[in-house]
């Protein structure tokens, strides 16, 4: 495998290969590009950018949906040492107020993005009183399909040392946490997932993750990149709209290397259960990374046996473990050894507790991730900084040519999270079983739920300008329910008056976190007062612990009973309305099926193309409000009209 200094030097490696990017708009859609084409057409957007004064170091935010125009600008991007900063692009309130946040602490560079998108980002500001800033992003901002201009760009001499991009955060809902990554830092990264897959001469890989995520990014097209191997790229809409076009895609290129996190077996399954399992010849398969969120063992042996007649291996599961301060792998098994996993004592997984293995119902199941890739060390330490014995519970750290060397312009981050002698705190958990990592839990309290990560410190600012949620008066906690690796947040709130009064403060905080935040929370619950350490930090930890061990259940009930009927007559007839319009979209996609209100439209039958359909009458309705992969989260016509609802009080 040939070494290079630069992304720029593995692109222009290949430029002669016979491979390159296959874009699959669909089932008979697709835009193909070799890696000359796509040096070219970089080149070309260098040449736009330069035109508009952009220069070296310089940050551009990349919002752009289509996967071709927003690798364009990125490898445009990397071949003038301007720093690409992608950020997810979509048009519901909680993507709009995640890239101003970017922006403005990027101190308001340049986006590209779709003239579409630019427009509501403008009209965003000037509906919030902010005139002046919508006028510099208009200034600021530049179209995905920019014209074309009269001059040669003239491309970076580059270093490895030279910053390639920033990675965000998938869930800063606050203060913008930017991973900065520098060529050395991939180029090692990708270097040792090369290596720790055990990569053959042809790869052939396929990919539906998003290219502003790190498993998208650098797993699925840098790494293919730098190995001139073919791929295929799918949008995560077009796999939320058609999952089964996954399979059939895998299949037909003869894949050898696929991805996916927990939701996108979920919803193959569903797919399946609905419209069968299809004919397929999956037995090109070799790896399939699993990965970007906690992996549910139980999910995954029901995705393989359900796929087993087609030919698809039990021992294709590649269960890894990274994070973006990695770049994006930090530990992997042996491949072709399968889903490994162990059950230990749910109760028993504190830093410095000895892991109890337990195989009764009650227990907690959880993945083998292997050990450390290439050039990454990893250290288990306890509270104090000294290193555990294996089968203890510590802190994980990692060092290594791949690993950040901090957050963009955020002292507070960069102080919590590098802790000396080169090593991260990666905010995570784990033991070491078999001389293998096996992760418990979220070290730094970050609340993992709906495949993104949040801070609670993040979500607690956004809410303390609310009665009864000033500071430290509110926590925010991330709780694991039974017989799940998902997390419920959970809002506790220091309140000493009557569990009557208390019910409008409730659902006053659920309303404003969901509106924005795009977040929902599970249960609001009053504390008689907000545990702390010695150091006065919140002890948000013990809360999720007492929650999780039932200390609230009595008093969550009591708060149920409340809210139900204290929902306002005004709240209550809206959301009606808008179950009633839902309703009348999908009985006009579906006649003569009658669908109830709180029956999950992933579980009644509905084809991938009735949801789509269902989709496109809601974007016809309400434009810009709900994302296909919405559909997920709310996924019955109640839960979706009160999201609706949430939304719309936003526009």
């Amino acid at each position: 495998m040939p070494a290079f200094n630069t992304l720029a030097d593995a692109l222009d490696a290949h430029k002669d290969s016979p491979h390159g990017i296959v874009f699959i708009d669909g089932a008979d859609e697709e835009r193909g590009l070799n890696y000359r084409m796509l040096a070219k057409s970089a080149e070309d957007r260098l040449a736009v950018l330069q035109q508009q004064g952009m220069t070296t170091g310089e940050p551009l935010i990349l919002f752009v949906e289509d996967n071709l125009r927003f690798l364009q600008f990125f490898w445009g991007a990397i071949y003038g040492g301007i720093v690409p900063v992608p950020i997810a692009a979509g048009a519901t309130a909680a993507q709009m107020d995640k890239l101003l946040r970017v922006w403005r602490h990027l101190d308001e560079p340049r986006v590209v993005a779709a003239p579409k998108h630019i427009e509501r980002l403008r009209e965003l500001l000037e509906q919030r009183g902010e005139q002046a800033a919508s006028e510099r992003l208009g200034e600021r901002a530049l179209s995905d399909e920019p014209p074309a201009v009269d001059h040669a760009a003239e491309r970076a001499r580059l270093t490895p040392e030279h910053t390639a991009f920033i990675q965000f955060s998938s869930g800063s809902t606050g203060d913008p946490k930017g991973v900065v990554l520098t060529h050395a830092n991939v180029l090692a990264n990708i270097e040792a997932i090369s290596s720790g897959s055990q990569f053959g001469a042809d790869e052939v890989a396929l990919s539906w993750m998003p290219l502003t995520h790190d498993m998208g990014l650098i797993g699925f097209h840098l790494t293919l990149v730098h190995n001139g191997f073919a791929h295929y790229l799918m949008t995560p809409d077009l796999f939320a709209r058609r999952p089964l076009l996954w399979l059939e895609k895998a299949a037909e290129t003869r894949a050898t290397l696929l991805c996916s996190p927990n939701f996108g077996y979920r919803h193959t399954l569903r797919a399946i259960s609905a419209k069968g399992r299809p004919e397929l010849d999956l037995s090109s398969v070799r790896l399939i990374y699993n990965g970007a969120e906690p992996i549910a063992p139980a999910l995954v042996r029901e995705f393989l046996d359900t796929l087993a007649p087609t030919g698809l291996n039990a021992t294709t599961m590649f269960a890894v473990y990274g994070l973006a301060e990695a770049s994006l792998a930090a530990t992997f098994p042996n491949p072709g050894r399968g889903l490994r996993s162990i059950s230990v004592a749910r109760g028993e997984l504190g830093v410095g507790d000895t892991v109890r293995f337990d195989e009764g119902a009650h227990a907690l199941e959880l993945v083998c991730l292997g050990t450390p890739v290439k050039s990454t060390e990893l250290a288990l330490v306890d509270a104090q900084g000294q290193a555990v014995a294996d089968g203890v519970v510590g802190r994980v750290l990692i060092r290594g040519a791949n690993v950040t060397g901090g957050y963009h312009d955020n002292p507070r981050a960069n102080a919590d999270a590098l802790v000396g002698e080169g090593w991260l705190d990666t905010g995570d958990l784990g033991f070491r079983h078999d001389g293998e990592l096996v992760i418990t839990g979220r070290a730094k309290e970050i609340i993992f739920v709906n495949g993104q990560n949040h801070y609670p410190q993040d979500i607690e600012a956004l809410l303390q300008d609310l009665p009864g949620a000033e500071l430290n008066k509110l926590a925010a906690a991330g709780v694991q329910a039974p017989s799940t690796t998902e997390q419920a947040l959970v809002l506790f709130v220091v309140f000493r008056g009557h569990l009557e009064d208390f019910a409008g403060i409730a659902r006053e905080l659920r309303g404003a976190l969901n509106q924005r935040a795009g977040l929902v929370a599970s249960q609001v619950l009053p504390i008689a007062r907000m545990p702390k350490t010695t150091s006065g930090k919140l002890q948000r930890s013990l809360l999720a612990r007492q929650y999780a061990e039932g200390e609230f259940d009595e008093i969550a009930a009591r708060l149920d009973a409340l809210l139900g009927p204290r929902e306002s007559e005004s709240e209550a007839a809206e959301n009606t309305d808008l179950a009633a319009e839902l309703k009348a979209i999908c009985d006009e996609v579906v006649p003569g099926r009658d669908i109830g209100v709180d029956d999950d439209l992933f579980e009644i039958g509905l084809s991938s193309l009735e949801l789509a359909q269902i989709h496109e009458g809601i974007e016809t309705r309400w434009p810009n409000r709900v994302e296909m992969t919405d559909l997920f989260d709310y996924s019955t016509i109640n839960a979706l009209a009160a999201y609706l609802q949430a939304e719309t009080a936003t526009a």
